[in-house]
C-alpha cells in the first residue's frame, strides 16, 4: 500500500463496510474486504481497524434507536461470515507465545468479539483454542487441561452476565491455581468502573490491540 493515505483508506473502508452489513450485502462485504487484504491490509489491522470499529458503531447505532435490533444481528452475523472467510488466509507469526483457550460465559450470547480475539492472538503466535460462547463450566475447566493452556481468556458483552464471569473465575482458579493467566475482555468490562474482588488479579483487555499488548509480556 505505498504511497496511499493509510488513514484514509481506513475510514472510506469503514464507511463502506457499516454500508453493506446494514444493507445485508454479504457477498459485497466480503469482496470489500477481500479486496483490502489483497492490496495488502494485514488481517489483524482488518480486524482491529475494520471489524471492531464497524460493529462499535453498529452498537452505538442501536442503543440511539438509529438502527433495529434485526440490523444489529444481521451486522454481526455478516460479520462472522466474513471473519470464517478470511481467516483460511490468517498468518501466524514464527514465535510461539504460548497455548490459549478462549470463551464466552454460559448465558451470554455475543461470541464475536471472543472469536476476534482468538483469531488476531492466534496470527501473534498462540496456539489458539476457540471454544465459542455459552460453555458449561466443566466443559471449560476440561478444556483448559487438555489444551494444557497458559492463558485463559473470558468475554462477557452484558454487564448482567458479571456474576457468571466471577463464578468461571473462581471455578478456574480451584483447578489451576494461580499459575493460569486470565484474561477478560467484552462491552460488560468497558462499562464497569472498577473490578470486583474477586477478578483483581485477572488482566482486563479493553480491545483488540489491548489483548495483543497484555498477552505480549
Amino acid at each position: 500500500m505505498a504511497g496511499i493515505d493509510t488513514s484514509q483508506l481506513k475510514i472510506v473502508l469503514q464507511q463502506d463496510y457499516l454500508r453493506e452489513i446494514l444493507a445485508g450485502k454479504r457477498k459485497s462485504a466480503l469482496d470489500l474486504i477481500m479486496d483490502a487484504y489483497r492490496s495488502g491490509y494485514p488481517i489483524p489491522a482488518i480486524y482491529m481497524e475494520v471489524f471492531q470499529e464497524v460493529l462499535y458503531e453498529v452498537g452505538r447505532l442501536w442503543e440511539n434507536n438509529q438502527i433495529t435490533v434485526a440490523d444489529e444481528h444481521m451486522g454481526t452475523a455478516i460479520t462472522q461470515y466474513v471473519m470464517s472467510n478470511l481467516y483460511q488466509h490468517l498468518e501466524i507469526a514464527d514465535r510461539q507465545r504460548g497455548r490459549l483457550v478462549m470463551t464466552g460465559v454460559q448465558g451470554e450470547l455475543h461470541q464475536v468479539g471472543a472469536n476476534m480475539v482468538a483469531d488476531v492472538l492466534e496470527a501473534d503466535g498462540w496456539d489458539v483454542q476457540f471454544l465459542g460462547t455459552n460453555v458449561p463450566v466443566d466443559g471449560v475447566i476440561q478444556s483448559i487441561r487438555q489444551h494444557k493452556a497458559d492463558l485463559f481468556g473470558i468475554s462477557s458483552t452484558m454487564l448482567f452476565n458479571l456474576p457468571k464471569v466471577i463464578e468461571l473465575v473462581l471455578a478456574v482458579r480451584r483447578e489451576f491455581g494461580g499459575g493460569l493467566r486470565i484474561m477478560l475482555g467484552g462491552g460488560a468490562f468497558r462499562t464497569l468502573p472498577e473490578l470486583p474482588d474477586e477478578l483483581k488479579d485477572c488482566v482486563v483487555a479493553l480491545n483488540l490491540r489491548d489483548a495483543l499488548e497484555r498477552t505480549r509480556h
